[in-house]
């Protein structure tokens, strides 16, 4: 209720700055929510881009682990033939937990960062790991069925899975080169957003 002593015009003015002071508070109060949401989205971005680029390392340790050309095999299954390739087929199961958790993070990134060579690479990660078991199973078979290379041509194929399933890592690796560009890749567009450099 408006004081009788004060003129209407003062009592008007009030009220219109107590209106402009109301206005410009929403406004401060909804640049500090924007503020705090794109705070929120850059640290969500950079979570699940550090995320991603470390199980691009741990799926490289895994198929360096897996192609290992250096393998033991005990005395008393040096008469089995299929033992090599059986104990790398267990190789990539054991790795199977830490796939999927590679395809879960590759999903979040695509959500949340939607970078489409980062998509491209993690796919030739999931692509090695296939030529591989395609390799160990192709390669077991021969064994299996006692198949020699009767042709060249079959003899280049053969050769061609031991380059698959047996990596040395080096610049003749075809496979294993593949598999450290896509890494590089990852982690050349991750590592800004990880680091909060790049919204």
């Amino acid at each position: 209720m408006s004081d009788p002593s004060i003129p209407d015009w003062i009592n008007a003015i009030a009220a219109a700055v107590g209106a402009v002071a109301v206005v410009v508070g929403l406004f401060g109060a909804n640049s500090k929510l924007n503020e705090a949401r794109r705070t929120a989205r850059q640290l969500r971005r950079s979570e699940v881009a550090e995320e991603l680029v470390a199980l691009a390392h741990n799926v490289d340790d895994a198929l360096r682990d897996i192609r290992n050309p250096m393998d033991s095999i005990p005395k008393d299954k040096a008469g089995d033939k299929l033992y090599a390739y059986q104990r790398r087929y267990e190789r990539i199961v054991k790795y199977n937990d830490l796939f999927k958790s590679l395809r879960d993070a590759q999903i979040r990134v695509r959500a949340v960062i939607g970078d489409k060579e980062v998509d491209g690479a993690v796919e030739l990660l999931f692509k090695a790991r296939q030529r591989v078991a395609i390799a160990i199973e192709l390669l077991a078979d021969y064994i299996r069925d006692d198949v020699g290379a009767r042709t060249l041509e079959e003899r280049d194929h053969k050769i061609k899975l031991r380059h698959d399933m047996y990596g040395s890592f080096s610049d003749r690796d075809e496979l294993g080169q593949s598999v450290a560009d896509a890494v590089q890749l990852i982690e050349r567009h991750l590592n800004p957003i990880a680091r909060l450099e790049k919204n």
